[in-house]
């Protein structure tokens, strides 16, 4: 039994963190959607809703990482895209 445990505890090591970045990510819009539903109530008094929302920043920037994370991995696997992306992006502005 501690031979599985151990088994188990290293596969999961060797996953990285963000193996599954897009439920990291839903979640966290699903508990924006929530501060932002609790705030717009009125339920929380005022300071519950400074809370909750200095509480959402970090959601955010964490959400924002998580957005990072994938365009660099994008960007990575294909390259020329990028390219193409800021050629096209330039000529439109």
């Amino acid at each position: 039994m501690t031979a599985g445990l151990a088994s188990r505890v290293s596969k999961e090591a060797a996953q990285p963190a963000d193996d599954q970045p897009s439920d990291r990510y839903e979640t966290i819009i699903d508990e924006l959607e929530g501060i932002v539903r609790s705030i717009e109530s009125g339920e929380t008094g005022l300071e519950g809703s400074i809370t909750a929302y200095e509480h959402g920043v970090g959601l955010i920037k964490r959400a924002r990482a998580i957005l990072d994370q994938a365009e660099q991995r994008i960007t990575e696997l294909d390259p020329a895209g990028d390219e193409k992306d800021g050629e096209s992006s330039g000529s439109t502005r």
